[in-house]
């Protein structure tokens, strides 16, 4: 429920900034959509703060320094364990939330930077930071830093990488038509 308002006010800015350039391929109209996704991106990041960060660093009795997991899938087959055993939504939640997290990343990456269309370039920049997100959270105990956080984070920034490209591919061959 924490993610509706972010996730709808994100969907009706973007279908705000869809139906202001409906229709209009000038310069100045590239200009806004740049202008847009530089606003969509502040407010992703900023989100992704509070989300990741903020939720825990209002417990005052944390110190530095908090739970560390690096053995890889421990989590994600506990979580799979723990569904198979209670139905619990909440292990589902986790694990597509952990992958949800980071698809605007890697949609942002390589419609803000041209040199970043390239798989190559995109993937170790998402992989250093699905990592540093869990050395900082290890770092400030406003979480565990947990190993498949980070490659469910990866998987989430791949997937968005990878709609973002498809998108790209699309737009492209539109215009050609």
């Amino acid at each position: 429920m924490q993610m509706a308002i972010p996730v709808l006010s994100f969907l009706l800015g973007g279908l705000g900034v869809w139906w202001r350039t409906q229709g209009d391929t000038n310069i100045e109209t590239t200009s806004y959509l740049r202008k847009a996704l530089w606003v969509f991106t502040l407010y992703y990041m900023a989100i992704l703060s509070v989300l990741l960060f903020f939720g825990g660093l209002f417990h005052l009795d944390r110190g530095w320094g908090g739970n560390v997991n690096l053995v890889p899938f421990h989590t994600i087959h506990n979580y799979i364990r723990f569904y198979r055993n209670t139905g619990s939504m909440v292990s589902v939640f986790n694990l597509v939330g952990n992958i949800v997290i980071t698809i605007p990343l890697g949609m942002l990456l390589p419609l803000l930077w041209k040199k970043l269309r390239h798989w190559f370039f995109t993937l170790p920049i998402l992989a250093v930071f699905c990592v540093g997100v869990e050395y900082l959270q290890w770092l400030t105990a406003t979480g565990t830093a947990d190993i498949d956080d980070s490659i469910l984070n990866f998987v989430g920034g791949c997937v968005g990488y990878g709609l973002a490209r498809l998108g790209q591919m699309i737009w492209n061959w539109r215009k050609r038509r």
